[in-house]
């Protein structure tokens, strides 16, 4: 008992035990580098003289704990020379914002905050001022817009009359079953929908982690000639329209859908969610895409004659590399393959390697003006790379990028395509290309700037370099890859080290600014960014390789770039190496520090994942445990005996199988789970650990986190808990200030002294 409270009474000593100048110095250097802007977003427009270019950016307000957004117009002549630029405009409180495809119009969706309430307004702007304003709220005909990346959309029609969004399905009003009522709330009520009594604690599943309160959509059309808002009623009830758009020159509608089902499972993160391409023609409504497949990002050719989409196979991870398909509209009933599936590489034009297409939604406008060639970014190994795919012949060029730089495609407008530019030591820059479709392309499509790299102070002093490291032994996968960040050069053993491991598993560092990553650097850290087997940009059977190895060949991985990058940067100091990691990063953290007790000075786990069996019951994505360990027939004997033991109904297979049977395999479930977790070696952790937990992570809820905290305690190990109000990415921005400092903090005390 004594040794427990002693280690408490360390674990709540706070920052005054740190120097005051050393708190100071970490937070100029935060002020320093969260001044610059990041591109959000960008539109291109045409005009006689040349283009110009519409750009949304957003920057941390450390005053206001806020990020803010403004937007910048940029002019280039007929040869991108830069003509003239605007000065920024704030607007923070747009949420979504599209121009009419004659650009003579513009439509916003805004969010304003009208004393305890925040209200939503779709305002319509010509190029001289507020033409008409519909208060949502007023209409009362659905819920919130949506404006996230996952199920949104914001479109105008062709004739620039209708505008088509997705929305929170208005469900009916419930009370409770007594509530007095007076007489005018009487007469009040009877002009409007009866209320369901009772019903107000009925639980509506909805799709998880940082898309909760999305229950059910509809697809909006507003006609601003007659100022009507109408949800469509055409659309089967138990299907979950999203992503919608117009088809060329109708007002028909293509979209994806997810059928639902009594549970949602998490989708943010999580593209094994099994949905479809449909349309809806009138009051017709069909499918085009198969079934067993998830489908995103729909985009018709300028023509109106070709349909793209990104699809794949719902194989067990989470993210797995996509096929592009194609289907000529009207003319095909079957879609044909532009881009499959990659388990390696293939060899494309100009002798380059291409990896496989990755989770990222194509731009919204991603067509050449001719409508054969279609743009469109993904991660390749380190970097995210921008592609060319020739519709006609299948050949994929890669877009030519002068440095070894991420360049992600966001417009592309009568053959001019808007890039955002970013690096590790880059935040972002804003280009402009022009394709030629008349003459044979190369990849070259001469970018020019319409802003200057925002590099980071004396980045001359700064590298960041890849390694491509491959197992000289006979497995199915060999080969990951590790980015050091930090200093060229240095002293002997005189520069501690940050290994850095991501969540998901699958999911890869990009060559990318990271604010949290950049502080460490400043204060005179390396860090080392590690795509483990299982990250994704690497090739299929790369993602697929880490399926039952959790705990295993990722971490496996993480100590041999550790190990490489001491022998290869002589100035990093093997005895004091940190480990930072979040999610899944955090779990292979957390196996780090029990697998390998005397290798680290100091541990940084952020929403960890602790314990497998506690885990599949908490989270929303308990599909993502089962299949990071292959136990998918082993979890249906699970759910049968849990059907059984709470008299429950509704399983397809019950009663086919003896019940003995699901009994005898829980126990097993249950060893392999606990096999492959951390908690399995919590005993042997002696690294003094710091825990950053969020109150409202659905993906993997604070009980986790927690569980190794107090055993750390009771173990007098060093150790430090924190718990913000944010979800699973601790992203708001007071959370990511706090967080970083004390992250920077603890590193600093354990790998100094």
């Amino acid at each position: 008992m004594f040794g427990r409270d002693n280690a408490l009474q360390k674990n709540y000593s706070n920052v005054g035990t740190m120097s005051s100048l050393q708190v100071d110095k970490i937070l100029n250097i935060y002020k320093q580098l969260a001044d610059r802007a990041s591109l959000k977003s960008s539109t291109i427009g045409t005009n006689k003289k040349g283009i110009s270019i519409q750009s949304i950016w957003s920057q941390r307000n450390l005053e206001t704990r806020k990020k803010q957004k403004f937007f910048k117009e940029f002019f280039h002549d007929s040869d991108l020379n830069l003509l003239s630029e605007s000065y920024p405009v704030d607007v923070t409180s747009e949420i979504s914002t599209t121009l009419s495809n004659d650009a003579n119009l513009k439509a916003i969706l805004r969010e304003i905050v009208d004393g305890v309430k925040t209200k939503q307004f779709i305002e319509i702007w010509d190029k001289q001022h507020l033409i008409k304003s519909y208060d949502l709220s007023a209409f009362d005909v659905h819920g919130d817009v949506y404006s996230d990346s996952t199920f949104s959309t914001f479109q105008w029609s062709c004739d620039n009359t209708r505008l088509l969004y997705i929305a929170e399905k208005k469900l009916p009003k419930s009370e409770p079953f007594y509530k007095r009522k007076s007489k005018a709330d009487s007469h009040e009520s009877d002009k409007h929908e009866t209320s369901l009594k009772g019903t107000e604690y009925i639980f509506k599943p909805d799709w998880g982690e940082q898309l909760v309160g999305k229950h059910k959509s509809v697809v909006v059309i507003l006609n601003i000639e007659n100022d009507s808002i109408e949800p469509i009623s055409f659309i089967p009830e138990n299907y979950f329209p999203s992503q919608a758009i117009w088809v060329p020159n109708t007002y028909e509608i293509v979209g994806v859908f997810y059928k639902l089902d009594r549970r949602y499972l998490g989708k943010i993160f999580c593209t094994n969610r099994e949905s479809y391409i449909f349309h809806l023609e009138g009051k017709n409504f069909r499918t085009i895409t198969l079934k067993g497949l998830y489908c995103s990002s729909p985009r018709f050719s300028p023509n109106g004659k070709s349909l793209v989409w990104l699809e794949r196979d719902l194989t067990p991870p989470h993210h797995h590399v996509q096929r592009l398909m194609h289907l000529q509209w009207g003319i095909e009933i079957v879609p044909s393959v532009l881009v499959d599936t990659v388990k390696t590489h293939v060899n494309i034009s100009g002798d380059k390697k291409f990896y496989g297409l990755y989770n990222q939604n194509l731009p919204v406008r991603c067509w050449s003006e001719d409508s054969r060639y279609i743009f469109l970014s993904t991660p390749q190994r380190f970097n995210v790379t921008s592609y060319v795919i020739d519709k006609d012949t299948k050949t994929i060029t890669e877009v030519v990028n002068e440095d070894d730089s991420s360049l992600y495609i966001f417009d592309v407008k009568h053959d001019f395509v808007a890039f955002n530019k970013t690096s590790i030591i880059q935040v972002s820059q804003l280009l402009i290309g022009k394709f030629d479709s008349s003459a044979p392309y190369s990849g070259n499509l001469h970018l020019t700037s319409s802003t200057e790299p925002q590099y980071l102070p004396e980045s001359n002093t700064l590298k960041y370099e890849c390694t491509e490291y491959v197992y000289d032994k006979d497995e199915s996968v060999k080969d990951f890859n590790f980015i050091y960040f930090g200093k060229k050069s240095g002293t002997v053993k005189s520069t501690p080290l940050i290994a850095v491991i991501h969540g998901g598993p699958h999911a890869v560092y990009n060559n990318e600014f990271n604010l949290t990553y950049a502080v460490f650097v400043f204060l005179g850290f390396a860090v080392l960014e590690i795509n483990y087997r299982g990250s994704t940009g690497l090739g299929g059977d790369n993602v697929e390789y880490i399926i039952g190895r959790v705990g295993e060949s990722d971490v496996l991985d993480c100590v041999t770039a550790i190990i490489t990058a001491l022998g290869k940067y002589p100035w990093l100091d093997p005895k004091k190496i940190a480990v930072h990691g979040g999610s899944h990063g955090g779990f292979i953290s957390a196996h780090l520090s029990g697998q390998y007790p005397n290798m680290f000075r100091a541990i940084v786990l952020r929403n960890p994942v602790i314990e497998l069996a506690a885990m599949y019951s908490l989270t929303d994505i308990p599909d993502c445990r089962r299949s990071a360990l292959n136990l998918d027939e082993m979890i249906r004997f699970r759910e049968q005996f849990r059907f059984r033991c709470s008299g429950e109904t509704g399983s397809r297979d019950l009663g086919k199988l003896p019940e003995t049977m699901c009994i005898s395999k829980y126990p097993e479930l249950m060893q392999v789970l606990l096999k492959h977790s951390p908690f399995l070696h919590v005993d042997k952790v002696k690294t003094p650990t710091l825990i950053a937990l969020g109150s409202k992570d659905l993906r993997v809820p604070e009980p986790q986190g927690k569980m190794w905290y107090y055993r750390l305690c009771e173990n007098n190990v060093v150790s430090k808990l924190y718990i913000y109000d944010d979800n699973h990415s601790l992203l708001k921005d007071e959370v990511e200030l706090d967080f970083t400092i004390n992250a920077a903090l603890w590193f600093i005390e354990h790998t100094t002294n």
